[in-house]
């Protein structure tokens, strides 16, 4: 197996592995008796994106600038649909059980800082895991643009909901990445 194989096997483990992650998180959300299990498993999701992104990194000093054919481009843009697709879920997720995730009897309440903190991360981190793909397969970065905008406007509409902490230096990442964008209405 070459380099460039090895690649793309990676990322495309690493994309089934956020969409498992985040859809499990979504599903958390349905229970209030769960409220700290939603966030235990946002934070696991950072943790495991964080060193898909260290493996990731280290292959782009392997590969170089050799980019992926296009049958690999095309799987990673169908994986990463999907994969924005279920952390959308999420964020919408997080939205309509706000008043569950911050009711009296939430771990997480009054307000669910731990929440904000968490989406604030959790979208930064996402966005740098996207923004390697662009190394990868250079010639579809506006689907990648594409995919990287639906997700950071699904965070932007969530992170609306929960305050954050004061300091978190987070916060003017997340700002950067997402910059400052009207904020999409809910599905009705």
């Amino acid at each position: 197996m070459n380099v460039q194989q090895h690649a793309a096997i990676v990322i495309l483990e690493s994309i089934r592995v956020l969409t498992v992650d985040t859809a499990g998180a979504r599903s958390l959300t349905h229970d209030a008796s769960l409220t700290n299990a939603v966030h235990y498993s946002i934070i696991g999701a950072i943790t495991t994106l964080s060193a898909w992104i260290n493996a990731i990194s280290k292959l782009v000093m392997q590969l170089g600038d050799a980019p992926f054919d296009d049958s690999v481009a095309v799987k990673v843009i169908i994986d990463l649909t999907t994969c924005v697709h279920a952390y959308t879920e999420l964020m919408i997720a997080l939205v309509e059980k706000h008043d569950v995730l911050t009711s009296p009897s939430s771990p997480l309440a009054p307000d669910g800082v731990a929440i904000g903190d968490a989406l604030i991360v959790f979208q930064f981190v996402f966005a740098v895991y996207q923004i390697w793909f662009r190394r990868f397969i250079p010639t579809r970065r506006a689907e990648l643009d594409a995919q990287a905008d639906l997700a950071a406007d699904a965070a932007l509409l969530a992170s609306a909901r929960y305050p954050i902490s004061d300091g978190l230096a987070g916060a003017k990442a997340f700002e950067a990445v997402c910059g400052k964008r009207n904020l999409p209405e809910l599905p009705k």
